[in-house]
């Protein structure tokens, strides 16, 4: 089921990005791919929550109406508005999620992702992933201050370019940046391959890295 949920996550994601170039050619309207990108986050959650803890099946309810209530408050202002609702709030809720897991007794969300690579941490992995965590909660940050301004002042069509396609490229130069630093700067440690790390996170369920954890 697990691996279900990642194709289904994934899938939607591609999808996501296959509509904005779309829209941005002028082949469907501006719209109709608000609607669907809020249609496709729905698919991203419920393939993500597959396999997440039985105990948390109250947020697996909450979330979707929440969702619910946002879609039909955004289309009672403006259906164009979706457009915008997307790319702000999925950086916002990963901006949320790094920062709150660098509070006081939690374990950084990347040292979480990291022990699907190792499980031993010595002091100096544990600086480093925390280092990392701060680093990725900081670019979501700069992301959602980059898409406000682009809403206030850039044309629909480069700020559709930027927030549908060009942030996706910044994350992804971000991520093989810091895995070519981590190679470097760690070159004492083993790394496994980044596409067997994805393949793991995502046999194990995106969603069970969210919760809770302290630092052992």
């Amino acid at each position: 089921m697990v691996q279900y949920g990642a194709w289904l996550s994934w899938g939607s994601i591609l999808m996501i990005l296959l509509l904005s170039a779309m829209a941005f050619f002028g082949l469907i309207a501006y719209e109709t791919l608000g609607i669907l990108e809020a249609l496709l986050l729905c698919g991203v959650w419920l393939g993500a929550s597959v396999g997440k803890p039985a105990k948390s099946s109250y947020y697996k309810v909450a979330a979707p109406l929440i969702a619910l209530m946002v879609i039909i408050v955004t289309w009672s202002v403006h259906p164009l508005l979706f457009i915008y609702v997307p790319p702000i709030g999925i950086n916002l809720l990963l901006a949320v999620f790094f920062f709150y897991s660098l509070r006081a007794g939690s374990e950084p969300a990347i040292t979480r992702i990291a022990r699907v690579e190792r499980e031993s941490f010595d002091d100096r992995l544990y600086a480093y992933t925390r280092g990392v965590t701060w680093a990725w909660a900081l670019l979501f940050s700069a992301l959602i201050i980059e898409a406000l301004f682009l809403i206030a002042f850039a044309p629909i069509n480069i700020t559709l370019l930027f927030l549908n396609f060009g942030n996706y490229v910044i994350i992804a130069l971000f991520f093989v940046a810091e895995n070519i630093y981590r190679r470097i700067h760690l070159r004492n440690y083993t790394h496994m391959p980044i596409m067997l790390l994805v393949a793991r996170l995502s046999s194990r369920g995106i969603m069970s890295l969210i919760r809770y954890q302290y630092r052992r």
